[in-house]
């Protein structure tokens, strides 16, 4: 007769399937942006990705009317975005006619928040401090005005990233799980059909096929068919919309974003130097590690003071996101370890393709939307050095620093810093 189970080995699915529950419910309620609106149905005034999938049901690949970001080619209208949202919409457009707010909430935001919290329960194996670092990385990060923003309009720019988001979740638990190359590759598929620069997230899903302890060669080579199917499959999807809507399967339609619009900053530089140079490397480091406030010096009530004001074309993110800073001193650990050195090699890769775009993700007051190709993954590589020890309790400070900033810090119009009589 077997032994009767501990309570530990009870508690385990109990709270593996409970607390992401709790975390979304948690999570919900400290948004601005609200979890229920049943009335709410986004359609091509929020996102002309919508409106891609409702031409597709009317036998048509252009849209109906034109919008700021869309692309503009041979007199017609086009979604120049990734397609994963436009095939997921085409899913429930016939039925809603639009997307309701409860999909991307169902559909996004909690799983989101639920693949969060496994993701740091494999790294930690501590359901409390898997619970903290879920709240770091979803509260502490850009992660937090993102997710906002999704449940507010569902834009294209944000929910993009959110679904990239989803699939590189997906991907970084299986990498240091179970290693299963048809759910991984489904993450990798996910993001690299959301954001384009997340195809770097192949150096994982390559290693995590071929690095099977144990297994012989044969087995490791029909993982990797696995994985050049998911590489096929997201191709073809690109390549044949590329093809059908730009006359190119390597015409992402970009270059056509600016075309038959207002001029600005970047379509003056897209123009110039192109959508991707090295010019833009300076700009685009300054935004991504650095970009701080804005410094404004105003006269108030007989005083002259000296106020803060978050940018709009990005924020450094080692100062908005503490925790992050972590990554200096854990980069041995990290690089002993090949499955985390794939990662990591993806993420400088995913990140330096950034630097040299010619838009810093703007308008993004106070965050910087862009590093969520890349934060994820090194908050999920810093996690089990940030849990050492007595060092958890230095995380949990960095922790709550950063959510501090996104929750209070980047909501305030402007921080008054210096103050001082007028003379006169």
């Amino acid at each position: 007769m077997g032994e009767d189970p501990s309570p530990t080995q009870l508690s385990r699915p109990l709270v593996r399937f409970v607390a992401p529950g709790v975390l979304i419910i948690v999570i919900g309620l400290l948004l601005d942006a609200r979890l229920w609106r049943p009335d709410t149905i986004f359609t091509i005034n929020e996102n002309i990705q919508i409106a891609e999938a409702q031409a597709w049901w009317n036998g048509r690949l252009d849209l109906p009317e034109r919008k700021w970001d869309s692309a503009f080619y041979e007199g017609r209208v086009y979604s120049h975005f990734p397609p994963l949202f436009s095939l997921l919409s085409a899913l429930i457009v016939p039925i809603f006619d639009g997307v309701p707010h409860g999909f991307i909430v169902a559909g996004i935001v909690a799983p989101v928040i639920a693949l969060t919290y496994l993701l740091f329960l494999r790294r930690v194996k501590t359901p409390a401090w898997a619970v903290v670092l879920t709240l770091g990385l979803i509260g502490g990060t850009s992660v937090w005005p993102v997710m906002d923003k999704t449940l507010r309009g569902a834009g294209p720019y944000v929910v993009n990233q959110m679904l990239a988001l989803l699939g590189m979740l997906l991907l970084l638990r299986e990498s240091f799980g179970r290693r299963r190359v048809w759910m991984g590759g489904a993450g990798w598929l996910m993001a690299f059909l959301s954001r384009q620069l997340t195809i770097a997230y192949l150096i994982p899903l390559v290693w995590m096929a071929w690095n099977s302890a144990g297994e012989p060669t044969l087995y490791r080579k029909r993982r990797l068919l696995g994985v050049f199917f998911f590489v096929i499959a997201g191709g073809t999807c690109v390549a044949t919309l590329n093809r059908l809507k730009f006359g190119n399967p390597l015409e992402s339609g970009y270059r056509y974003l600016y075309a038959d619009r207002p001029a600005d900053a970047f379509s003056r530089d897209a123009e110039h130097c192109g959508i991707f140079s090295f010019h833009y490397i300076p700009r685009n480091l300054y935004y991504a590690n650095l970009g701080f406030p804005i410094v404004h010096r105003i006269e108030s009530a007989g005083r002259q003071e000296t106020r803060l004001t978050p940018n709009h074309m990005g924020t450094g993110i080692w100062w908005t996101s503490p925790l992050l800073l972590l990554l200096f001193p854990a980069l041995p650990k990290i690089w002993r370890d090949g499955t985390s050195r794939a990662w990591l090699m993806g993420a400088v890769i995913a990140c330096a393709g950034l630097m040299v775009y010619h838009s810093t993700g703007f308008d993004q007051r106070g965050h910087n939307r862009y590093s969520l190709d890349y934060v994820p993954v090194l908050f999920a590589l810093i996690a089990p050095y940030a849990m050492e020890g007595r060092r958890r309790w230095l995380t949990l400070t960095l922790i709550i620093a950063g959510i501090a900033y996104f929750d209070w810090l980047m909501k305030l119009p402007s921080l008054r810093v210096w103050s001082t009589a007028m003379v006169g």
